[in-house]
């Protein structure tokens, strides 16, 4: 090696970083931050600096990129909302309440495009693990000190991503992530921590008791366990449904009783998300528009008998159903972007599981096993106000975007050598 050489690569020897490392380590942190009760700038601000130094320093090619098609339909998505938040009926609110797709977009950008291996990937699904294990030891916290009603409480918690109990559908949404890194090294130090975080999170989802979560939860392992062994699928949801019973049977079956409502509360939202819908059928009333017209068609709408309102009585802020929500806010283009970049993903996700190694494979089931346990908790609970469905919703979408990337790459490094090449 020429001394020249020598002097070009110690700079990144002495560091020990790549370029990679950096967005990784910029993701990473703000995975941790974005949950956490401390400035949302923090976070936001590790973020850029670890995509720039990334960007910064990297000066070799890239072997694999992501799919065109993959990419224009997040760009098509994106650009699509942008433009509800300006013909929406209540601009100010639109614009404030989508702040968190700045970051959550830019956070997409990073996953697909600046990371460079596996290892970078479940760097990422460790943290979310983490977040997991640390919100979940919050809200037992919580229950053990203030009492058996999280809606007296939770609040002071002071955590920006649980201000209802439903929210804990966000700790259900990242067990797939923890269940790959148990799957690779279940004695491993990471392994352990995964684990735990799975535990307290079903703990967690009793001590509030959220029905929801608790299916959520169910749909994530089983359909995380089944990619990965089709037995273990069925090991991981009659044992989830073991413990979520028997823990339930404990506290009284405060968790039980509310599976006893036939007719829930919620079918007044959804006629009310229903009329919105039709008096604006293509681009919607705009984001986050449910809660200001709320009061409007609940007095408007003439209900029918069996269809109790909904108790609490004032505005409330979300639909509690996705596809209904993006449909009143967001007209039927909205709703058609979103269900074609969540099956653009889906589509990707499971051709790197079929096609990649081993080592992608597992990782591409991890996010199939989000998207599918986002898909039933879209039905009764999830929304995009949620600060935290936005940012695991583009942070999945980016890592499956990545996969593909790595795909590529692998399918590169075996492609077959033609006959002047080998010459």
């Amino acid at each position: 090696m020429s001394k020249q050489a020598r002097r070009t690569r110690t700079p990144k020897a002495s560091l020990g970083i790549a370029p990679s490392d950096w967005a990784t380590l910029g993701v990473c942190l703000f995975v941790l931050g974005f949950a956490a009760p401390i400035p949302s700038q923090l976070p936001l601000l590790a973020l850029v600096g670890g995509a720039l130094l990334g960007a910064f320093l990297d000066k070799s090619p890239r072997q694999g990129a992501v799919p065109r098609p993959f990419m224009a339909a997040a760009v098509f998505f994106l650009l699509l909302m942008a433009l509800s938040i300006f013909l929406s009926d209540d601009r100010v609110r639109s614009l404030e309440l989508s702040a968190a797709w700045v970051p959550a977009g830019l956070l997409f950008v990073v996953l697909s495009e600046r990371l460079r291996s596996p290892a970078h990937i479940r760097a990422v699904y460790a943290s979310f693990s983490l977040v997991a294990l640390g919100l979940s030891g919050a809200l037992l916290a919580g229950r053990w000190f203030y009492g058996a009603n999280p809606h007296a409480w939770l609040s002071t918690l002071g955590l920006p991503v649980l201000v209802v109990p439903n929210d804990c559908h966000f700790l259900a949404l990242l067990t797939p992530l923890s269940l790959i890194l148990i799957d690779r090294q279940p004695r491993s130090p990471l392994g352990i921590m995964a684990l735990v975080s799975i535990g307290l999170t079903g703990l967690a989802i009793l001590a509030v008791g959220s029905r929801g979560a608790a299916l959520t939860l169910v749909a994530c392992l089983v359909s995380t366990g089944t990619l990965l062994r089709p037995r273990l699928g069925l090991a991981l949801g009659l044992g989830a449904l073991g413990v979520i019973g028997v823990g339930d049977a404990a506290l009284g079956f405060p968790l039980a009783s509310k599976f006893t409502h036939v007719v829930d509360t919620r079918i007044s939202l959804w006629i009310i998300a229903w009329e919105m819908f039709l008096d604006a059928p293509w681009m919607g009333h705009g984001p986050h528009t449910y809660r200001t017209l709320y009061t409007a068609y609940f007095e408007a709408i003439a209900f029918p008998a069996w269809v109790r309102p909904d108790p609490w009585g004032t505005e409330v802020p979300w639909a509690h159903n996705l596809y209904l929500e993006l449909l009143a806010e967001r007209g039927i283009i909205g709703f058609f972007s979103f269900l074609g970049i969540v099956g653009m993903g889906t589509f990707y996700a499971l051709r790197v599981r079929q096609e990649g190694s081993r080592e992608l494979s597992i990782l591409a089931s991890g996010t199939i096993g989000v998207l599918a346990g986002l898909g039933l908790s879209g039905v009764f609970e999830a929304s995009l106000l949620r600060i935290w469905l936005v940012v695991l919703l583009l942070a999945v979408l980016g890592i499956i975007g990545q996969l593909a990337a790595l795909l590529r790459a692998e399918s590169v490094k075996t492609k077959p050598v033609t006959g002047r090449a080998r010459s």
